[in-house]
């Protein structure tokens, strides 16, 4: 096995320790189909403009997901859905506070040599 074999079997076991591991989320297909995954989140609220080095308001959020658990329930296709006609994929979370909120899929990034999926999220009003 080699180390990076190693290294995601280690990624697989931290993300799903029920008591230490990563964050339950549940994410819904446009087809309405939803799963719940445990995922590393980030939210925040406040960026640095890399041009200025100034702060800016602006939200970034995104989860990371494991691959391979996306894969086994059929969700290997997530994707920003950039019609605004047709429903999107779609995350609710709940942040440190227990707050919950609702995203829809701006962006994914899958990373094959991690088997982390990063979804990037925007705030979703449904209808």
């Amino acid at each position: 096995m080699s180390l990076r074999d190693e290294a995601h079997l280690d990624l697989i076991e931290i993300m799903n320790d029920e008591e230490h591991g990563g964050d339950l989320c549940t994410i819904t297909s446009p087809a309405g189909v939803s799963h719940t995954f445990r995922v590393f989140g980030n939210d925040i609220h406040l960026a640095i403009d890399p041009g200025t080095g100034q702060y800016v308001t602006g939200r970034q959020s995104s989860i990371s997901v494991l691959i391979s658990e996306l894969i086994a329930v059929g969700f290997d296709g997530i994707r920003g859905i950039a019609d605004k006609t047709s429903r999107p994929w779609v995350v609710d979370t709940v942040d440190v506070n227990g707050i919950p909120g609702k995203f829809k899929v701006s962006e994914s990034n899958p990373d094959n040599g991690a088997g982390l999926n990063t979804l990037f999220l925007e705030l979703y009003e449904s209808e």
